[in-house]
């Protein structure tokens, strides 16, 4: 009994020296580990970069209307319009825009020119069998239109299909009519040539050719804004003209050519617009816009003109224009009107426009916003914080311009190149809780 008593003390009596071997053991590990523990928690981890050359775009929201000249195109009649000119296609004065029928009378056009098809059918399959120089002659023209389409193929790009297809096609018809109507015609032929003359000839009775009254691009489809928002009203668009406009017609959905347009005698059925000048009237936030019209004042008194560039959502490529003259302000906006004598077609779709104006680019040393600090408004300066010898260092420097996150800074004093800034210096991205001359690692 007594001995077991004695194991047991023994074995407490070690117990307790391993306990507090472990303890002291810990103790010194936490000393040691303190430091590096405490450096984890709380240091600061310091982002650092380097100044490089870059050039900034200055840009600023705009929202505006589109102003063209533009000729409301009217039906003949009540009845079917088959358009003859594609959409986007520019055509000159007194040229065919498309053939009108009375809708009573559709079935049998349409009857007269499936009867046409299968004559000139018929014209080919004979022609086909031929030889010589006229087969020659079609066949290179076929080739040729092949070669075109082989080419938008490989490029992955089959926005011209269509015309593609639209040219053969009229090359074929038109080789059809040149045999059946030369004097090269076999007599076998000579029924089929009295037949389509026939059919011409009914069908001349039938159907009205609608004709271009200028010269122009013709659009199949009107806004109701032709008449409101002409070129000669430019100037007296208001923002809330805009406003209305964005909401009324915000589609900028690309219009295709109708195989057919039914139509009310007298009302539009497309337009035609002169690509040779269009307008721009839009709006600029307060601020923005007085920068503008210093620039615009400068150009004027050295008899310049002011140029720009517009990005219009929803169109890839920048449209260069010309301003035109200052309108009014209204509740923190400022009106601009600008001429535009390129890309006229690329925005015929559209009216209300949303987009970005270009002021101007300036190119000089890029920094983050948030690396400037001690920012002063009234001058714009700010300190920003270079790592020289892996110390921080303040220095002064002027912002010369701002866009998004990004700022271009130069040096106030050129002079001193003690408290200077140049390409390639290391400096702190976030220099939050820094101060001058604090040790930082990278």
């Amino acid at each position: 009994m007594i001995n077991e008593l004695e194991e047991k003390s023994r074995k407490r009596k070690i117990k307790r020296r391993r306990r507090r071997l472990l303890s002291l053991l810990g103790f010194v590990l936490l000393l040691i580990y303190i430091p590096a523990i405490w450096k984890w928690l709380f240091s600061v981890n310091h982002e650092i970069s380097v100044i490089r050359t870059a050039t900034l775009e200055m840009k600023t929201p705009i929202e505006g209307i589109l102003i063209r000249k533009e000729l409301l195109l009217k039906s003949p009649g009540t009845g079917v319009l088959f358009p003859s000119v594609q959409n986007g296609e520019r055509v000159g004065k007194g040229n065919e825009i498309a053939s009108y029928i009375q809708s009573s009378l559709r079935e049998v056009v349409e009857s007269y020119r499936q009867s046409e098809i299968d004559i000139l059918k018929r014209v080919v399959a004979e022609y086909d069998n031929s030889t010589g120089v006229n087969r020659e002659i079609w066949e290179s023209a076929i080739e040729t239109q092949i070669a075109r389409l082989s080419e938008i193929s490989n490029a992955g790009n089959l926005s011209d299909a269509e015309d593609i297809r639209l040219s053969i096609d009229r090359v074929l018809e038109a080789r059809a009519r040149s045999l059946l109507e030369g004097n090269s015609a076999s007599d076998s032929l000579k029924n089929e040539k009295q037949e389509l003359e026939r059919l011409r000839s009914n069908v001349k009775k039938s159907v009205v050719n609608v004709y271009s009254p200028e010269s122009g691009v013709v659009l199949y489809k009107c806004d109701g804004f032709e008449e409101i928002y002409s070129y000669e009203n430019r100037y007296n668009i208001t923002t809330g003209d805009i406003s209305k406009t964005l909401l009324e017609n915000g589609s900028h959905e690309k219009t295709l050519t109708p195989a057919e347009i039914n139509v009310i005698e007298d009302e539009s059925f497309g337009k035609l617009v002169s690509n040779d000048e269009a307008w721009i009237t839009f709006s600029v936030p307060e601020k923005q816009a007085k920068e503008i019209t210093v620039l615009y004042e400068k150009a004027k008194m050295n008899n310049k003109e002011m140029s720009l560039d517009i990005e219009i959502e929803g169109i890839q490529e920048r449209i260069p224009v010309i301003l035109e003259k200052i309108g009014e302000e209204n509740e923190g906006l400022q009106l601009f009107t600008a001429k535009m004598t390129k890309m006229i077609e690329k925005t015929m779709d559209y009216r209300g426009i949303k987009g970005n104006l270009v002021i101007s680019s300036v190119t000089g040393m890029k920094v983050p916003q948030r690396s400037l600090f001690n920012l002063n408004t009234v001058d714009d300066t700010a300190d920003i914080a270079i790592v020289e010898m892996d110390k921080a260092k303040f220095v002064r420097v002027k912002i010369v311009a701002r866009q998004d996150s990004n700022a271009i800074i130069e040096n106030i004093d050129t002079t001193d190149t003690e408290n200077s800034v140049n390409i390639f210096d290391v400096f702190l991205v976030n220099p939050k809780n820094i101060v001058e001359g604090q040790v930082i690692e990278r």
